[in-house]
């Protein structure tokens, strides 16, 4: 009797052993992982920290190679200008079968249209090089942002070789790939005080990797923070004076309070906007202007 063939998964014991899914492994310490942070963080949590937040993206510019690639190309570029500048003079006091400049279509001097040829490429790459490192230009580092690395270094000890570790020193050469808003005063006070830093700090999500040396504040937290202080400063600012000054009958003393309360009014401006010097000048007259009209009420 022939014997049956059936289609599907064979039953022998070297498949069943094979499918079989491979055996958990044991979790690593936290002991093995702090003696060993080359082999189980290096630059795998490293690149993942980074990447969480865009305080911590912290790159170099290469500001000096960039700008002597530039110049490379620029002189190659230039150098091509001269070969065809000269081939022109050439033109024009040579024959007049070799001499007409008036069409490409039929350009009588072939070493012209090649050098027009090699320009087209290297023009094309010397201007896109340049908008490319434009744009880094203005995208600097600030200090805190490249203190956030060192940090990370600092509590990560030997997660990264300390010859790798060197880029972060290089202050003025720094670029983040987010353009960062200058902060008031008052914004970065707040961030420094350590009793509102869980008011500010962000909920967990997967991408973020929080640590005992990791926080991520929230930006809208600050904000909202931040301008709840403005706004009740300006209306102590405001009330306070119509109250003080009812009480003070002698103009001479009433002129000192509201001296002093503009002097106030102008430093916080400075302190808690971004208000430009024109524009707190222009705020702290108005505000001048308001207290004057204060003055004149006879509180008797």
């Amino acid at each position: 009797m022939p014997s049956r063939t059936h289609s599907g998964m064979s039953h022998t014991p070297a498949a069943v052993a094979q499918a079989q899914p491979a055996p958990a492994q044991p979790p690593i310490s936290l002991r093995e992982r702090q003696r060993k942070p080359w082999k189980y963080e290096g630059y795998p949590a490293f690149s993942r920290w980074m990447a969480s937040s865009d305080d911590f993206l912290v790159l170099r510019r290469f500001g000096h190679l960039n700008t002597r690639a530039i110049l490379l190309m620029q002189d190659r570029i230039a150098r091509k200008e001269e070969e065809l500048e000269k081939l022109d003079t050439e033109a024009q006091y040579g024959p007049d079968a070799a001499g007409d400049s008036s069409t490409f279509r039929h350009e009588p001097i072939q070493e012209r249209e090649e050098i027009l040829d090699e320009l087209i490429g290297m023009l094309r790459n010397y201007n896109d090089f340049i908008t490319s490192y434009s744009s880094l230009r203005y995208k600097k580092a600030r200090p805190k942002q490249a203190q956030n690395v060192r940090n990370w270094f600092f509590n990560h000890t030997l997660a990264i070789s300390p010859v790798e570790q060197n880029f972060i020193e290089k202050e003025g050469d720094l670029f983040t790939l987010v353009n960062w808003e200058r902060r008031s005063y008052l914004k970065e006070k707040l961030e420094n005080i350590k009793p509102l830093g869980n008011l500010f700090r962000k909920q967990h999500r997967e991408d973020r990797q929080f640590s005992p040396y990791t926080t991520y504040q929230s930006d809208t937290m600050l904000e909202f923070v931040a301008n709840a202080l403005v706004i009740l400063v300006g209306l102590a600012m405001l009330l306070g004076p119509l109250w003080i000054l009812q009480f003070v009958g002698d103009n001479v003393r009433r002129l000192a309070i509201i001296t002093g309360f503009v002097v106030l009014f102008a430093l916080t401006l400075f302190a808690a906007t971004q208000a430009k010097p024109f524009e707190t000048v222009a705020a702290t007259a108005a505000y001048s202007a308001v207290l004057m009209v204060f003055l004149q009420i006879d509180p008797a």
